[in-house]
Protein backbone atom coordinates (compact mmCIF):
# COMPACT_ATOMS: atom_id res chain seq x y z
CA UNK A 1 0.00 0.00 0.00
CA UNK A 2 2.74 2.46 0.99
CA UNK A 3 4.68 1.79 -2.22
CA UNK A 4 1.62 2.53 -4.31
CA UNK A 5 0.90 5.74 -2.39
CA UNK A 6 4.55 6.82 -2.63
CA UNK A 7 4.61 6.25 -6.40
CA UNK A 8 1.29 8.02 -6.91
CA UNK A 9 2.21 11.09 -4.87
CA UNK A 10 5.67 11.16 -6.47
CA UNK A 11 3.91 11.31 -9.82
CA UNK A 12 1.70 14.13 -8.54
CA UNK A 13 4.81 16.02 -7.43
CA UNK A 14 6.51 15.54 -10.80
CA UNK A 15 3.36 16.56 -12.62
CA UNK A 16 3.10 19.73 -10.54
CA UNK A 17 6.79 20.50 -11.09
CA UNK A 18 6.46 20.20 -14.87
CA UNK A 19 2.89 21.50 -15.11
CA UNK A 20 3.92 24.26 -17.52
CA UNK A 21 5.69 21.90 -19.91
CA UNK A 22 3.95 21.33 -23.25
CA UNK A 23 4.27 17.56 -23.07
CA UNK A 24 2.02 17.36 -20.01
CA UNK A 25 -0.95 17.89 -22.33
CA UNK A 26 -0.34 14.37 -23.65
CA UNK A 27 -0.95 12.88 -20.20
CA UNK A 28 -4.66 13.66 -20.38
CA UNK A 29 -4.96 12.08 -23.82
CA UNK A 30 -3.15 8.94 -22.71
CA UNK A 31 -5.64 8.08 -19.95
CA UNK A 32 -7.54 5.71 -22.25
CA UNK A 33 -4.35 3.80 -23.03
CA UNK A 34 -3.66 3.63 -19.29
CA UNK A 35 -7.06 2.05 -18.71
CA UNK A 36 -6.58 -0.46 -21.52
CA UNK A 37 -3.18 -1.52 -20.19
CA UNK A 38 -4.62 -1.79 -16.71
CA UNK A 39 -7.31 -4.19 -17.95
CA UNK A 40 -4.79 -6.20 -19.97
CA UNK A 41 -2.46 -6.70 -17.00
CA UNK A 42 -5.38 -7.45 -14.72
CA UNK A 43 -6.64 -10.06 -17.19
CA UNK A 44 -3.19 -11.65 -17.16
CA UNK A 45 -3.43 -12.03 -13.39
CA UNK A 46 -6.87 -13.62 -13.56
CA UNK A 47 -6.06 -15.99 -16.41
CA UNK A 48 -2.80 -17.13 -14.83
CA UNK A 49 -4.47 -18.01 -11.51
CA UNK A 50 -5.25 -21.74 -11.71
CA UNK A 51 -7.33 -21.69 -8.52
CA UNK A 52 -9.74 -19.23 -10.11
CA UNK A 53 -9.87 -20.93 -13.51
CA UNK A 54 -10.42 -24.42 -12.09
CA UNK A 55 -13.34 -23.32 -9.92
CA UNK A 56 -15.20 -20.96 -12.23
CA UNK A 57 -18.03 -23.44 -12.81
CA UNK A 58 -18.67 -24.31 -9.14
CA UNK A 59 -17.86 -21.21 -7.16
CA UNK A 60 -18.43 -18.45 -9.68
CA UNK A 61 -22.12 -17.92 -8.90
CA UNK A 62 -21.54 -17.40 -5.19
CA UNK A 63 -18.65 -15.04 -5.86
CA UNK A 64 -20.63 -13.15 -8.50
CA UNK A 65 -23.63 -12.74 -6.19
CA UNK A 66 -21.51 -11.37 -3.35
CA UNK A 67 -19.65 -9.02 -5.70
CA UNK A 68 -22.86 -7.64 -7.21
CA UNK A 69 -24.82 -7.14 -3.98
CA UNK A 70 -21.78 -5.68 -2.21
CA UNK A 71 -21.23 -3.24 -5.07
CA UNK A 72 -24.93 -2.35 -5.11
CA UNK A 73 -24.87 -1.66 -1.37
CA UNK A 74 -21.92 0.67 -1.84
CA UNK A 75 -23.74 2.46 -4.65
CA UNK A 76 -26.88 2.98 -2.59
CA UNK A 77 -25.00 4.42 0.38
CA UNK A 78 -22.86 6.63 -1.89
CA UNK A 79 -26.02 7.89 -3.61
CA UNK A 80 -27.61 8.65 -0.21
CA UNK A 81 -24.52 10.59 0.88
CA UNK A 82 -24.55 12.57 -2.33
CA UNK A 83 -28.25 13.35 -2.05
CA UNK A 84 -28.76 14.10 1.65
CA UNK A 85 -25.33 14.84 3.12
CA UNK A 86 -23.43 16.71 0.43
CA UNK A 87 -26.39 18.02 -1.55
CA UNK A 88 -26.02 20.33 -4.53
CA UNK A 89 -22.99 22.53 -4.91
CA UNK A 90 -20.94 20.94 -2.14
CA UNK A 91 -17.74 21.61 -4.05
CA UNK A 92 -18.74 24.88 -5.64
CA UNK A 93 -17.09 28.15 -4.81
CA UNK A 94 -13.64 26.79 -5.59
CA UNK A 95 -13.79 26.71 -9.34
CA UNK A 96 -15.00 23.13 -9.28
CA UNK A 97 -18.11 21.61 -10.84
CA UNK A 98 -21.37 22.64 -9.18
CA UNK A 99 -23.47 19.53 -9.44
CA UNK A 100 -25.42 17.09 -7.35
CA UNK A 101 -23.13 14.26 -6.29
CA UNK A 102 -26.10 11.88 -6.15
CA UNK A 103 -26.37 12.01 -9.95
CA UNK A 104 -26.48 14.78 -12.51
CA UNK A 105 -27.75 12.99 -15.58
CA UNK A 106 -24.34 13.47 -17.15
CA UNK A 107 -21.55 10.97 -17.42
CA UNK A 108 -18.05 11.64 -18.66
CA UNK A 109 -16.67 9.47 -21.39
CA UNK A 110 -13.96 7.27 -19.92
CA UNK A 111 -10.59 8.48 -21.04
CA UNK A 112 -11.70 12.03 -21.70
CA UNK A 113 -12.56 13.33 -18.25
CA UNK A 114 -15.26 15.59 -19.69
CA UNK A 115 -19.01 15.47 -19.39
CA UNK A 116 -21.26 14.36 -22.18
CA UNK A 117 -25.02 14.28 -22.19
CA UNK A 118 -26.20 10.79 -21.26
CA UNK A 119 -24.27 7.64 -22.11
CA UNK A 120 -23.03 8.12 -25.65
CA UNK A 121 -22.16 5.58 -28.32
CA UNK A 122 -18.48 6.30 -27.74
CA UNK A 123 -18.85 5.08 -24.15
CA UNK A 124 -20.28 1.78 -25.34
CA UNK A 125 -17.50 1.37 -27.91
CA UNK A 126 -14.98 2.23 -25.19
CA UNK A 127 -16.56 -0.45 -23.01
CA UNK A 128 -16.15 -3.03 -25.77
CA UNK A 129 -12.50 -2.07 -26.10
CA UNK A 130 -11.71 -2.49 -22.42
CA UNK A 131 -13.61 -5.80 -22.33
CA UNK A 132 -11.54 -6.95 -25.30
CA UNK A 133 -8.29 -6.03 -23.55
CA UNK A 134 -9.39 -7.79 -20.36
CA UNK A 135 -10.45 -10.90 -22.31
CA UNK A 136 -7.16 -10.91 -24.21
CA UNK A 137 -5.26 -10.73 -20.94
CA UNK A 138 -7.28 -13.61 -19.48
CA UNK A 139 -6.62 -15.82 -22.50
CA UNK A 140 -2.90 -15.00 -22.59
CA UNK A 141 -2.59 -15.61 -18.86
CA UNK A 142 -4.47 -18.92 -19.13
CA UNK A 143 -2.26 -20.32 -21.92
CA UNK A 144 0.91 -18.94 -20.31
CA UNK A 145 1.72 -16.76 -23.30
CA UNK A 146 3.25 -13.95 -21.18
CA UNK A 147 6.33 -13.40 -19.01
CA UNK A 148 5.84 -14.02 -15.29
CA UNK A 149 6.90 -10.43 -14.50
CA UNK A 150 3.70 -9.23 -16.20
CA UNK A 151 1.30 -11.70 -14.60
CA UNK A 152 2.01 -10.36 -11.12
CA UNK A 153 0.88 -6.92 -12.31
CA UNK A 154 3.41 -5.00 -10.19
CA UNK A 155 5.40 -3.40 -13.00
CA UNK A 156 2.28 -2.38 -14.89
CA UNK A 157 0.63 -0.92 -11.79
CA UNK A 158 3.68 1.15 -10.86
CA UNK A 159 3.92 2.59 -14.37
CA UNK A 160 0.20 3.37 -14.43
CA UNK A 161 0.17 4.95 -10.97
CA UNK A 162 3.01 7.35 -11.72
CA UNK A 163 1.34 8.28 -15.00
CA UNK A 164 -1.97 8.95 -13.29
CA UNK A 165 -0.19 10.90 -10.54
CA UNK A 166 1.57 13.09 -13.09
CA UNK A 167 -1.72 13.72 -14.86
CA UNK A 168 -3.28 14.88 -11.57
CA UNK A 169 -0.29 16.97 -10.54
CA UNK A 170 -0.08 18.79 -13.87
CA UNK A 171 -3.71 19.89 -13.66
CA UNK A 172 -3.79 23.68 -13.38
CA UNK A 173 -6.74 23.40 -10.97
CA UNK A 174 -4.78 21.33 -8.43
CA UNK A 175 -4.86 23.97 -5.69
CA UNK A 176 -8.57 24.55 -6.25
CA UNK A 177 -9.22 20.82 -6.12
CA UNK A 178 -7.40 20.45 -2.81
CA UNK A 179 -9.18 23.45 -1.32
CA UNK A 180 -12.50 21.92 -2.39
CA UNK A 181 -12.09 18.87 -0.18
CA UNK A 182 -14.53 18.70 2.74
CA UNK A 183 -14.42 16.79 6.07
CA UNK A 184 -17.77 15.26 5.12
CA UNK A 185 -15.99 13.05 2.60
CA UNK A 186 -14.73 11.05 5.58
CA UNK A 187 -18.20 9.52 5.57
CA UNK A 188 -17.68 7.91 2.16
CA UNK A 189 -15.44 4.98 3.25
CA UNK A 190 -17.80 4.23 6.13
CA UNK A 191 -20.72 4.24 3.69
CA UNK A 192 -18.80 1.77 1.52
CA UNK A 193 -18.18 -0.55 4.46
CA UNK A 194 -21.70 -0.48 5.90
CA UNK A 195 -23.42 -0.57 2.52
CA UNK A 196 -21.44 -3.62 1.42
CA UNK A 197 -21.90 -5.58 4.63
CA UNK A 198 -25.61 -4.80 5.03
CA UNK A 199 -26.48 -5.79 1.47
CA UNK A 200 -24.34 -8.95 1.65
CA UNK A 201 -26.05 -9.92 4.91
CA UNK A 202 -29.53 -9.39 3.44
CA UNK A 203 -28.67 -11.38 0.31
CA UNK A 204 -26.85 -14.17 2.19
CA UNK A 205 -29.79 -16.67 2.07
CA UNK A 206 -29.71 -16.46 -1.72
CA UNK A 207 -25.91 -16.72 -1.82
CA UNK A 208 -25.91 -19.75 0.47
CA UNK A 209 -28.28 -21.53 -1.90
CA UNK A 210 -25.78 -21.29 -4.76
CA UNK A 211 -23.19 -23.67 -3.29
CA UNK A 212 -21.56 -26.10 -5.67
CA UNK A 213 -19.09 -28.98 -5.78
CA UNK A 214 -15.48 -28.53 -4.77
CA UNK A 215 -12.54 -28.92 -7.15
CA UNK A 216 -9.38 -28.45 -5.10
CA UNK A 217 -6.38 -30.81 -5.14
CA UNK A 218 -8.45 -33.85 -6.08
CA UNK A 219 -10.96 -33.45 -3.24
CA UNK A 220 -14.65 -33.56 -4.09
CA UNK A 221 -17.63 -32.57 -1.99
CA UNK A 222 -19.65 -29.57 -0.93
CA UNK A 223 -19.27 -26.95 1.74
CA UNK A 224 -22.13 -24.82 3.01
CA UNK A 225 -21.17 -21.22 3.67
CA UNK A 226 -22.55 -19.34 6.65
CA UNK A 227 -23.64 -15.74 7.07
CA UNK A 228 -20.28 -14.97 8.71
CA UNK A 229 -18.47 -16.52 5.73
CA UNK A 230 -20.41 -14.31 3.31
CA UNK A 231 -19.55 -11.24 5.36
CA UNK A 232 -15.87 -12.24 5.49
CA UNK A 233 -15.83 -12.48 1.69
CA UNK A 234 -17.63 -9.16 1.28
CA UNK A 235 -15.29 -7.47 3.76
CA UNK A 236 -12.46 -7.84 1.25
CA UNK A 237 -13.83 -4.73 -0.55
CA UNK A 238 -11.88 -5.62 -3.69
CA UNK A 239 -8.64 -6.52 -1.88
CA UNK A 240 -8.69 -10.05 -3.29
CA UNK A 241 -5.14 -11.16 -2.48
CA UNK A 242 -5.18 -10.32 1.22
CA UNK A 243 -8.78 -11.35 1.91
CA UNK A 244 -8.45 -14.74 0.23
CA UNK A 245 -5.22 -15.57 2.07
CA UNK A 246 -6.60 -14.48 5.44
CA UNK A 247 -9.82 -16.46 5.03
CA UNK A 248 -7.98 -19.60 3.93
CA UNK A 249 -5.55 -19.46 6.86
CA UNK A 250 -8.18 -18.67 9.49
CA UNK A 251 -10.74 -21.25 8.31
CA UNK A 252 -8.32 -24.13 7.75
CA UNK A 253 -8.18 -25.22 11.44
CA UNK A 254 -11.99 -25.00 11.61
CA UNK A 255 -13.13 -26.77 8.43
CA UNK A 256 -10.03 -28.36 6.92
CA UNK A 257 -7.61 -27.30 4.21
CA UNK A 258 -9.76 -28.32 1.21
CA UNK A 259 -12.92 -26.50 2.27
CA UNK A 260 -10.90 -23.50 3.50
CA UNK A 261 -9.39 -23.33 0.01
CA UNK A 262 -12.89 -23.34 -1.46
CA UNK A 263 -13.97 -20.39 0.67
CA UNK A 264 -10.70 -18.61 -0.07
CA UNK A 265 -11.38 -19.09 -3.77
CA UNK A 266 -14.84 -17.54 -3.41
CA UNK A 267 -13.23 -14.56 -1.69
CA UNK A 268 -10.60 -14.28 -4.41
CA UNK A 269 -13.14 -14.41 -7.24
CA UNK A 270 -15.72 -12.15 -5.57
CA UNK A 271 -13.22 -9.39 -4.92
CA UNK A 272 -11.70 -9.71 -8.38
CA UNK A 273 -15.21 -9.35 -9.81
CA UNK A 274 -15.81 -6.24 -7.70
CA UNK A 275 -12.72 -4.66 -9.19
CA UNK A 276 -13.80 -5.66 -12.69
CA UNK A 277 -17.24 -4.13 -12.09
CA UNK A 278 -15.54 -0.84 -11.22
CA UNK A 279 -13.22 -0.95 -14.22
CA UNK A 280 -15.91 -1.79 -16.76
CA UNK A 281 -19.09 -0.15 -15.50
CA UNK A 282 -17.97 3.06 -13.80
CA UNK A 283 -19.58 5.32 -16.46
CA UNK A 284 -22.97 3.64 -15.95
CA UNK A 285 -22.58 3.57 -12.16
CA UNK A 286 -21.74 7.28 -12.13
CA UNK A 287 -24.75 8.15 -14.27
CA UNK A 288 -27.22 6.21 -12.12
CA UNK A 289 -25.83 6.72 -8.61
CA UNK A 290 -23.66 9.85 -8.89
CA UNK A 291 -19.93 10.55 -8.96
CA UNK A 292 -19.26 9.18 -5.46
CA UNK A 293 -20.52 5.72 -6.41
CA UNK A 294 -17.62 4.52 -8.62
CA UNK A 295 -15.22 5.40 -5.80
CA UNK A 296 -17.34 3.46 -3.31
CA UNK A 297 -17.64 0.41 -5.57
CA UNK A 298 -13.87 0.47 -6.06
CA UNK A 299 -13.47 -0.17 -2.34
CA UNK A 300 -9.87 -0.70 -1.32
CA UNK A 301 -8.76 -0.48 -4.96
CA UNK A 302 -9.90 3.14 -5.38
CA UNK A 303 -6.42 4.29 -4.36
CA UNK A 304 -4.55 2.26 -6.99
CA UNK A 305 -5.80 -0.10 -9.72
CA UNK A 306 -9.21 1.53 -10.30
CA UNK A 307 -7.97 5.11 -9.77
CA UNK A 308 -7.33 5.74 -13.51
CA UNK A 309 -10.92 4.82 -14.37
CA UNK A 310 -12.35 6.79 -11.43
CA UNK A 311 -10.47 9.97 -12.35
CA UNK A 312 -11.45 9.57 -16.00
CA UNK A 313 -15.13 9.04 -15.23
CA UNK A 314 -15.61 11.23 -12.15
CA UNK A 315 -13.04 13.96 -12.77
CA UNK A 316 -9.65 14.78 -11.29
CA UNK A 317 -11.28 16.73 -8.48
CA UNK A 318 -12.30 13.36 -7.03
CA UNK A 319 -8.78 11.87 -7.15
CA UNK A 320 -7.72 12.75 -3.61
CA UNK A 321 -11.09 11.69 -2.23
CA UNK A 322 -10.65 8.38 -4.06
CA UNK A 323 -7.14 7.87 -2.67
CA UNK A 324 -8.21 8.67 0.89
CA UNK A 325 -11.23 6.39 0.52
CA UNK A 326 -9.05 3.52 -0.70
CA UNK A 327 -6.51 3.93 2.11
CA UNK A 328 -9.24 3.98 4.77
CA UNK A 329 -11.12 0.97 3.42
CA UNK A 330 -7.86 -0.92 2.84
CA UNK A 331 -6.93 -0.39 6.51
CA UNK A 332 -10.17 -2.06 7.68
CA UNK A 333 -9.85 -5.19 5.50
CA UNK A 334 -7.54 -7.32 7.72
CA UNK A 335 -9.56 -6.49 10.84
CA UNK A 336 -13.03 -7.10 9.40
CA UNK A 337 -12.06 -10.20 7.41
CA UNK A 338 -10.36 -11.71 10.47
CA UNK A 339 -13.34 -10.89 12.68
CA UNK A 340 -16.00 -12.45 10.43
CA UNK A 341 -13.84 -15.44 9.43
CA UNK A 342 -13.27 -16.24 13.11
CA UNK A 343 -16.97 -16.38 13.98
Amino acid sequence: MFKVLFITFSGIGLGYLFRKAAWTALLEKSISYTIWLLLLFFGLQVGANELVVNNLDTLGLQAFAIAVVGSLGSCVFAWALGKWVFRRGVMSGNGLPDENLSGSGKAPVAGEGKCASGISLSQFSGGFIVVAFFALGCVCGWIGFVPEMLTDGKVGMWVLMIQVGMSIGSDKRLREILSGLRPKFLLLPFGTIFGTLIFVAVASPFVLGLGGNLHVAGVSGTFEMTLADCLAVGAGFGYYSLSSVLITQIKEPQIGAAFAAQLGTVALMANIMREVITLLFSPLIRKVFGKLAPISVGGATSMDSTLPVITAVCGKEMAFISIFHGVTVDFTVPFLVTFFASL
